[in-house]
């Protein structure tokens, strides 16, 4: 795998160029495989491709809503049933803990309409506001800006409710605009005091379920696996808090930086020292970089 050092982060070809490194590929959705509206086709491409050669392959997304509605999401789409058959949402990874940790509580369901059914099915009391909620199960925003949830959320944070962020992106890209999500709103949450629990990408958890999930061993070596993602913050971050070794998506949020990115690189490889100094120096770094997903 490119990136052995530890000093430079490789700027590939395609998906083929690294793919005989790997045992499981872990794979974000939204900029990755689509882009909230269709799909990319030499995405979908790749990944058959990587099955093809032997590589195990689960879709982990944070998306906010159950594993099965994410899949017939994906097969609406056009991708094909045998790339789907493994999905992890953080929707689902926060339907679990409701289930283990707050059967018969009163629960506040922040986010839209079009999000219950994250919370459909739960042994739990629904409240209209979040003032006397047991806990909050955020899906994605109530207000269209994050600062209108101060006055919303105030005595919540004040009472210490449970925050479960089951949608930790702070933003989306569908199709060419760009839309701040629950992440956001659980950042001014835990900024005004409240405790915030976060499911699906950056938490290590997110990552590590996804081997129980198509039923690999526990113990498959780290270094074995690949998380493909188009966020540092949330899937490269991933990688790293995993152990396992990542590869960025360039094409999706980090668009408009991709162009100077390749424009810093020397035999197709860029400096950790200039990959932080253009996203971050508190952003994690890749392994490997590649536009867009190509086999």
């Amino acid at each position: 795998m490119p990136n052995s050092t530890g000093q430079s982060v490789a700027l590939l070809g395609g998906l083929s160029d690294i793919i005989d490194s790997f045992d499981l590929i872990i794979c974000d959705l939204w900029g990755v495989m689509h882009n909230g509206i269709s799909p990319y086709v030499s995405a979908i491409t790749a990944i058959r491709a990587a099955r093809a050669a032997g590589v195990q392959t689960v879709f982990l997304s944070n998306a906010p809503r159950p594993r099965g509605h994410v899949r017939q999401t994906l097969l609406a789409m056009g991708l094909q049933a045998e790339i789907t058959d493994y999905v992890v949402t953080s929707g689902g990874l926060a339907r679990d803990a409701v289930r283990a940790e707050f059967r018969g509580a009163k629960l506040y369901h922040l986010g839209p309409e079009g999000d219950r059914n994250t919370i459909e099915g739960l042994d739990v009391i629904e409240t209209p506001t979040p003032d006397d909620a047991d806990v909050i199960l955020a899906t994605d925003m109530d207000f269209s800006r994050v600062e209108d949830h101060r006055s919303w959320l105030v005595k919540a944070a004040a009472r210490k409710v449970p925050f479960l962020c089951a949608n930790p992106d702070r933003v989306v890209h569908v199709g060419d605009k760009l839309f701040q999500c629950a992440g956001a709103v659980a950042d001014l949450y835990a900024d005004m005091g409240g405790p915030v629990r976060w499911f699906g990408k950056p938490t290590a958890f997110a990552l590590t379920s996804c081997l129980e999930e198509c039923g690999m061993a526990a113990d498959t070596p780290a270094d074995r696996i690949l998380m493909i993602g188009d966020s540092l913050q949330t899937d490269m971050a991933g990688a790293q808090a995993a152990g396992y070794q990542g590869l960025f998506i360039a094409g999706g949020i980090h668009r408009e930086d991709y162009p100077a990115l390749e424009a810093a690189a020397v035999n197709k490889r860029v400096s950790v020292t200039t990959f932080k100094s253009m996203f971050g120096q508190r952003k994690a770094v890749p392994h490997a970089v590649l536009q867009q997903l190509i086999w």
